[in-house]
């Protein structure tokens, strides 16, 4: 059986000749050259931005690392953050490492952003190849895990959580306005804005989630 080919789009902004050098070596790849709204490489639903630590602490200090996190987080895609480089490369920078390491917490935990660490393009260009394997394999074989709970109200909010941007106090606060599960899916974009916390383009995310076809 032959192998199916995956596609990898990457911007034609991003220089970064040797990942794609990499990249190119492997025959179940189809590499694409697009000029990418957002981030540097898309792989099916996913968006990945890659920063060398350079530019991660330029654009920390300057204030613009984090209107860029918010701009992929509010995307239509799922994001994840690359990172790439060593700590000698940041050596004359004059920045703490506490400053660093609170960033990257904000950008996993409050913009539900994944972090991954390269250390060259070398390993990056494996990353993006283990990450389009993984990705393909998942969205050929999607199957939802993990603990599931007995009690209804937490069956309930279970469910919820697994709309776009859905945390477990947003997924509260649904249940609490609408009362039902059903309620909350048949809510129309207007409906689910009246909720504390669902804005226009969460709920059009939502709305999306919840009308596309499968096929």
């Amino acid at each position: 059986m032959q192998t199916p080919v995956i596609s990898l789009f990457y911007d034609d902004r991003e220089h970064a000749e040797s990942i794609i050098v990499q990249l190119s070596k492997h025959d179940d790849l189809s590499l694409i050259k697009k000029r990418l709204t957002l981030g540097d490489y898309q792989i099916n639903e996913w968006l990945i931005e890659r920063k060398t630590l350079p530019d991660l602490v330029l654009s920390l200090c300057d204030g613009r690392l984090f209107s860029q996190i918010a701009r992929l987080a509010e995307s239509d895609f799922n994001v994840a953050l690359l990172i790439e480089g060593k700590s000698q490369d940041i050596i004359e920078y004059k920045i703490h490492r506490e400053a660093l390491i609170g960033a990257l917490c904000a950008i996993s935990i409050h913009f539900h952003i994944p972090v991954i660490r390269s250390q060259s393009q070398t390993e990056t260009a494996k990353l993006l190849y283990y990450c389009a394997k993984q990705l393909n394999h998942h969205t050929s074989d999607l199957k939802l895990t993990g603990r599931k709970p007995k009690r209804q109200k937490n069956r309930q909010l279970f469910i919820l959580q697994s709309l776009p941007q859905v945390g477990p106090k947003l997924a509260k606060r649904l249940l609490c306005h609408f009362l039902t599960v059903e309620a909350v899916m048949t809510a129309s974009e207007n409906e689910l804005i009246q909720v504390e916390g669902i804005g226009k383009k969460k709920a059009k995310k939502i709305r999306k989630i919840l009308t596309a076809s499968y096929y």
